[in-house]
């Protein structure tokens, strides 16, 4: 028998043969990753607080039915080594499937005996619901039956008799009576589509007007007063008309009389007064007219071109984020996000433009509004446009942004226009209102070419590549070009400069994404991998679809890259909604000791330039920074030397061991001792 996760369960749980357990414990005696798998699962069943699968959304994988078919060895057997894998990857859902395997154990092992009287009795129960109604009100009579059900409920095991409940008993008239009312229901149904469709005369022998036109069809009849029944009015939505097209004129019209008969006037509702103790139709004031919606602009053809790298796309109904296949066409109000380090490329009505989604970018697109092709919505990241020098349009292209909250309307002027937008998140300073937390940071570089911005409904400024920068401004602060900056490498033909050994840890990343699973499901397990540049590179495409449970859990890794990542997105995330600091602290909860929570959530916040002079926070600061658990040592140190502007000083660093931790811990502590107990003076 070979030594599986669900062999090592069931020779744990004592349900195999006694020869079987005899030999799988010789087995994993001799074996040393076996002895440590089996050491591993019985820590992780007792380990205390640890965290379990959401029940919905992100980190609810797997599905809890494959669970279920693998512990009662159904699963098929190509998706079994899939889930072993996180199994044995993951702390959380190898104690989830353990703690099922024991209980199934314990439940399956010594089956329940039910009494036969407890089991009349809770047939009885049923009976009871007429009693209370009756007790509930003393007008309504209590009927035998529900007298009959309460003396048998009453009365002792000696006497009671057994019997049989309602709902078992058969209802042949009750199903007689049903029948006969499905029936009457569907010959009144069939005789009013064939009077709907005019295959029977009308009740005032009249003929009935068909006109293949419902544009005309609907004016005249409303001139007349009539109601036609024609086709429905669609209301106007993001991708509809607000009207529809003429329908073609397929069949001749039956007759030409279009004089309205009794059936096609609507009787006018005459308005009741409800007497005392009765319900009656209020008199309906009359509606206001409301002017015609204007009809939406389409959503451009946009498809994802890219031969390589990965895209993510937010399936509406879920939640989950799925990768996007090649060439795939993406629709108005499609949510899709490029993780780091991939970028993806897409046409816009052809060759009108050219879009690129770089590494680290979460936007949603939506219809142009007026003149702009299109609306993008940009939450982070960055986002070059290009209007290609061989696009048969030759108007200038426009393009609506959200940028966190700020509107901006980018045109660019001419033909080989090229530029990029760059949105960024601010980290906060501190738990106090900070007004300026909402608003991006970054801005546009223009490589080639003229654009103009407006921004937030102001002029439009023209921007040319020969100063190619303007940085988003503060209210009320105007939109202002300059000063010059260098193009960006990220945004260079060239790209950002990578080795081989770089080349080829991307390429392995891109494989971890499974095209027929949501990265819920195959990107977590990859937060514990030994590989530093692909747990880092996992957790930083969690903090982009804002998997906060596994960012947390991130903080544990053994990886300083992993973990800086973790606090890197923590701290970007937590101020986007006034909930996230109850959500952080509920999931820091989960992972960390019951005295490290606060210290976690107040460092994730992080602390003003005037905590520096503070000689409390830089006492507790100091403190942390010799902390037992590396995550908070870094979380302080991250403070300190922002605080100090003083970066590894004294030769600190929070991976150190104990002995040189201590000796550069002296050398901070007669630093704070001279500046008077504090960080800086």
């Amino acid at each position: 028998m070979r030594l599986t996760l669900r062999t090592l369960l069931a020779y744990l749980d004592d349900v195999l043969e006694p020869a079987t357990l005899k030999e799988i414990g010789v087995r994993v005696s001799e074996s040393a990753p076996a002895a440590a798998t089996v050491a591993r699962i019985k820590e992780v069943v007792r380990r205390r607080r640890i965290a379990a699968p959401e029940l919905t959304g992100s980190g609810s994988a797997p599905d809890p039915n494959l669970v279920a078919e693998y512990l009662d060895n159904t699963l098929a057997h190509d998706a079994i080594p899939a889930l072993e894998k996180l199994c044995l990857e993951s702390d959380m859902h190898l104690a989830e499937v353990a703690s099922s395997h024991q209980i199934l154990t314990a439940v399956l092992g010594e089956p329940v005996e039910v009494l036969a009287s407890t089991r009349e009795r809770m047939y009885a129960l049923v009976s009871q619901a007429p009693l209370v109604e009756a007790r509930a009100n003393l007008e309504v009579p209590v009927s035998e039956t529900a007298a009959q059900a309460l003396a048998l409920t009453t009365a002792s095991p000696a006497v009671r008799q057994p019997m049989t409940p309602d709902y078992l008993k058969p209802t042949v008239g009750r199903n007689l009576l049903l029948g006969l009312l499905v029936g009457a229901l569907g010959l009144g149904w069939l005789g009013w589509v064939l009077k709907d469709q005019g295959l029977l005369p009308s009740f005032s022998g009249q003929s009935v007007a068909v006109d293949s036109s419902t544009t005309d069809t609907d004016e005249a009849a409303l001139d007349e007063g009539t109601s036609p029944e024609a086709t429905p009015a669609v209301p106007p939505g993001p991708n509809r008309p607000a009207t529809l097209p003429p329908t073609p004129d397929l069949t001749p019209a039956l007759a030409t009389n279009t004089t309205p008969t009794p059936e096609m006037v609507p009787e006018p509702a005459v308005p009741t007064v409800a007497a005392p103790g009765e319900v009656g139709l209020a008199p309906q004031p009359e509606a206001p007219e409301v002017p015609p919606a204007a009809a939406a602009k389409p959503f451009p053809v946009t498809m994802y071109g890219s031969a390589e790298g990965i895209l993510l796309a937010r399936e509406p109904q879920s939640g989950q984020w799925n990768v996007m296949p090649r060439r795939a066409l993406v629709h108005g109000g499609d949510e899709i996000a490029a993780p780091d380090p991939f970028q993806s490329e897409f046409t816009v009505d052809g060759t009108t433009l050219a879009v690129t989604l770089y590494g680290g970018t979460r936007v949603r697109l939506e219809s142009g509004v007026g003149a702009g092709l299109l609306t993008m919505a940009i939450d982070r990241g960055r986002v070059a446009f290009q209007w290609p020098l061989t696009s048969e349009n030759k108007e200038p292209v426009s393009i609506r942004l959200s940028l966190r909250g700020q509107a901006a309307e980018l045109t660019l002027n001419e033909p080989g226009s090229h530029c990029a937008v760059e949105v960024g998140q601010r980290a906060p300073q501190g738990s106090r209102p900070d007004p300026l937390l909402p608003l991006p940071e970054g801005g546009i570089h223009v490589v080639a070419g003229s654009v103009s911005l407006a921004w937030n409904g102001g002029p439009a400024v023209a921007i040319a590549s020969e100063i190619g920068y303007a940085a988003w401004p503060l209210p009320p602060n105007p939109l202002q070009v300059g000063p010059q900056r260098a193009v960006p490498n990220w945004l260079s033909p060239e790209g950002l400069p990578l080795t081989a050994a770089d080349k080829t840890k991307y390429r392995m990343f891109e494989k971890e994404f499974a095209i027929d699973q949501p990265v819920s499901m195959s990107i977590p397990a990859l937060v514990s991998d030994r590989r530093e540049t692909i747990s880092s590179l996992a957790t930083y495409t969690l903090g982009l679809v804002d998997d906060v449970p596994m960012l947390v859990k991130a903080l544990k890794s053994e990886h300083e890259a992993t973990r800086l990542a973790a606090i890197w997105c923590l701290r970007n995330w937590l101020p986007s909604d006034a909930n996230n600091t109850a959500i952080l602290t509920m999931e820091v909860e989960r992972v960390f000791q019951d005295d490290e929570v606060s210290a976690v959530v107040e460092l994730l916040w992080g602390y003003p330039s005037e905590d520096a002079k503070d000689k409390a926070i830089t006492r507790q600061l100091l403190g942390w920074m010799d902390h037992k658990e590396i995550a908070i040592r870094e979380l302080a140190f991250l403070h300190v030397s922002r605080l100090t502007s003083r970066v590894y000083a004294h030769g600190y660093r929070p991976n150190l061991a104990d002995s040189p931790r201590n000796a550069a811990m002296v050398g901070w502590r007669n630093h704070v001792e001279k500046n008077g107990g504090q960080l800086v003076k």
